[in-house]
């Protein structure tokens, strides 16, 4: 008994000393979408002003912005999810030991607890419900996952989800230790049928919890907007700021499961032969819109690119559509391929 009362005791000091902390850490509470907002590591270079070179961990070549969103790898034909935050203490042999914080309040959603089982190593996925649309964050690279939790647990904004770490299905060096951090959307709740077609020789252990069912958007952009207060009129409309790179035409009379997922995000006012998707150069849909002037007699499964801006698809990565000279757009295999995961 004894044993059971210090450990609630050492739970209590541990939440007592992260609450004096998220004094500070917390960034802003926007009423419009209900979501209190936390940074998810000790690291208060963020809300301290300082440049996201200064903040984030780079890979072993060292390149500052590395460690950033984007195209921002390989010469920019690798691409980066979400955000990799260094650590701000370390162990004697140079293990981080920051704790890492959930961004909000919300339901853990998918629990990785065998490091070898996927490249993100020991992760948490956490879903948040209270915003005006649901969103993911994920929790990568930890070398411990918090005992206290478990799929289903509700968390708050500031519950201690574990340690940070370099666990993976590679290898991270100590030196690169860091969380990798992602906010984003699924793309279907029927992921597994898409996943079982590949062929793959791996099960998928992680449901639509997987990586390749998740698309973010800038977590460093995210924060950027709520302490500042731009998120006011809710995640739908941050969305919707972040330029289209092309908006692609399905005839089709199957409704995606994204459009079930995020009702928010879709327009039903035109015809229901099919969907105008709209885009992000590296493959977020962001709207879906019923075709509003349909052509007569499509087949099913037609696909058009009917518009795309040309200052966002030139891209060395996640190549969604192909200009011709000409300048007749065309969908790549990539792109059929994230379809096929949209209309399991």
């Amino acid at each position: 008994m004894l044993n059971g009362v210090a450990s609630h005791l050492s739970r209590a000091l541990r939440r007592g000393a992260y609450l004096a902390f998220a004094s500070t850490c917390l960034l802003a509470h926007c009423r419009a979408f209900g979501l209190e907002v936390c940074w998810p590591t000790p690291n208060d270079g963020f809300s301290r002003g300082l440049p996201p070179e200064e903040v984030l961990q780079p890979t072993a070549g060292g390149k500052p912005l590395s460690g950033a969103f984007g195209d921002v790898r390989s010469g920019g034909y690798k691409f980066h999810e979400g955000i990799d935050i260094r650590p701000v203490k370390r162990s004697r042999k140079g293990e981080p030991l920051d704790e890492i914080f959930c961004m909000a309040n919300g339901r853990v959603a998918m629990i990785n607890r065998i490091a070898g089982n996927s490249g993100y190593g020991r992760y948490v996925v956490v879903t948040h419900q209270s915003a005006d649309i649901e969103i993911y964050t994920l929790y990568a690279h930890l070398s411990e996952i918090s005992p206290d939790i478990s799929i289903g647990s509700r968390v708050s904004a500031g519950t201690v989800l574990g340690k940070m770490g370099r666990s993976a299905s590679y290898r991270i060096a100590r030196a690169q230790a860091h969380l990798h951090f992602e906010i984003g959307l699924r793309l279907s709740d029927g992921f597994d049928r898409w996943y079982s077609a590949q062929k793959y020789t791996q099960p998928n252990r992680f449901g639509n919890w997987n990586g390749l069912n998740l698309v973010g958007f800038d977590p460093w952009d995210f924060f950027v907007k709520a302490k500042s207060g731009a998120l006011a009129n809710g995640i739908a409309a941050y969305l919707d700021a972040i330029p289209t790179a092309f908006v692609a035409r399905i005839y089709t009379s199957k409704t995606p499961d994204f459009a079930g997922i995020y009702p928010e995000l879709v327009d039903k006012s035109g015809d229901d032969c099919g969907w105008d998707i709209h885009f992000t150069w590296y493959g977020l849909p962001k709207k879906l819109e019923r075709i509003k002037n349909p052509k007569k007699n499509p087949r099913e499964g037609e696909l058009e690119i009917i518009s795309y801006n040309p200052s966002e698809i030139g891209r060395k990565c996640r190549r969604m559509i192909s200009v011709s000279e000409e300048g007749e757009a065309r969908a790549t295999e990539d792109f059929k391929d994230l379809l096929r995961k949209l209309f399991p």
